[in-house]
């Protein structure tokens, strides 16, 4: 692999933790990424991470709820009709198959951000208890998402 792959990767996996995990820390992020505070401090300028970071509000749980409402409404739509002509146009029905791929796609899919998301609740958990441990599951975890931005 290149190391301009590499670096992207790198990159790509401070712009999660920056904007997801709420990690903000450019030395701290640096130590997990392994680059310098210099280069964290120059992506995060350089792309308004900061602006990303506070667009990062859309959850998967209410795009989930935007879409089942679109169903609902359009489901509605067609039983306002009467008896006998509540069947749904070619229209209709080609727009209810693409909501509800869209659906199935949101509710089985498990993206990086949502895996971040799952290992800091449990970090959090278990720093509660012992901030050592804590720190050996974020080295573990680190490791972890790395492999799934490969």
């Amino acid at each position: 692999m290149g190391n301009k792959e590499s670096i992207e990767r790198k990159k790509n996996y401070a712009k999660l933790l920056y904007t997801v995990e709420g990690v903000t820390v450019g030395k701290e992020l640096a130590e997990r990424v392994g680059v310098s505070a210099v280069t964290i401090s120059k992506w995060i300028n350089s792309e308004d991470w900061e602006h990303l970071r506070a667009s990062v509000i859309i959850t998967k749980e209410s795009e989930l709820r935007r879409l089942y409402m679109q169903i609902t409404e359009l489901n509605d739509t067609i039983f306002t009709r009467a008896k006998g002509e509540r069947f749904a146009s070619n229209k209709e029905a080609d727009t209810l198959i693409k909501l509800t791929a869209a659906v199935k796609q949101l509710e089985t899919d498990t993206s990086i951000a949502e895996a971040i998301e799952v290992v800091k609740k449990l970090i959090n958990h278990i720093r509660q208890d012992d901030y050592k441990k804590a720190q050996e599951v974020t080295v573990l975890a680190d490791a972890f998402i790395k492999s799934l931005l490969k």
